[in-house]
């Protein structure tokens, strides 16, 4: 009898069913924390069906953030080994909690 590593049996568990959604959502935070600029002051909200969400604190922040949107997309999706975001979408709120 031979033994399947957990990593493999809990990828296979996660690519199926409901959680799949919520597994592929944390990955994309983790990428988001090391990508985003920290001098934006920029926080993922949500990340729902390859629409990510992201907060800052002015509109100014929200702009800049827009204009390097493309290559934020590109390095999540290479961090993650798939294309997952698809479209990134910008809200003004307080991120300093």
């Amino acid at each position: 009898m031979s033994f399947e590593p957990l990593k493999d049996t809990l990828d296979k568990t996660f690519k199926r069913g409901p959680i799949k959604a919520t597994v592929l959502a944390l990955a994309v935070e983790k990428e988001c924390k090391k990508i985003l600029p920290k001098e934006l002051e920029a926080k993922m909200i949500s990340f729902r069906q390859g629409r990510l969400l992201i907060a800052t604190t002015s509109s100014s922040r929200a702009q800049e953030l827009y204009l390097q949107s493309r290559e934020i997309a590109k390095k999540i999706n290479e961090g993650l080994g798939k294309k997952a975001v698809e479209e990134i979408r910008y809200r003004i709120r307080d991120t300093r909690k």
